[in-house]
């Protein structure tokens, strides 16, 4: 199955558990089954999310994923998938402006380990 495709299952599986508002429960972002898939999804092989932010990912599928941007981000420590992700957003300004998704890779950058960071501002202070 190509990334398309199960992200399109997970989305589908978030939207259900939203319509019973499980979103809203408390440890709903540590035990959902969907959320859970949608970050094993774009952290299991970095080229391929990257290709699919490039080329594949469509406006509805970026509002969804920035809810776990900065879980992603956490986990693959990569300017790379940073850079996708700003190329989306480029694409798709209305989607970023309606849901305020530019700050949110601003946290996702707040994830990267300071050595990771260092990579690309090599002058920055730790204490970022």
């Amino acid at each position: 199955m190509s990334m398309k495709d199960e992200y399109a299952a997970i989305i589908l599986q978030r939207k259900e558990e939203d319509a019973k508002c499980l979103s809203e429960l408390p440890d709903y972002w540590e035990t959902s089954p969907a959320v859970k898939a949608e970050i094993l999804l774009f952290t299991r092989d970095l080229q391929k999310t990257i290709d699919f932010l490039d080329h594949d990912i469509t406006e509805d599928q970026f509002s969804w994923m920035s809810e776990v941007f900065e879980e992603i981000s956490a986990k693959l420590q990569s300017w790379a998938f940073i850079d996708a992700l700003n190329r989306a957003a480029d694409r798709f300004p209305e989607e970023c402006k309606k849901y305020c998704i530019c700050p949110i890779i601003e946290f996702a950058i707040g994830q990267l380990s300071d050595e990771v960071y260092s990579e690309r501002f090599p002058d920055a202070d730790c204490e970022r």
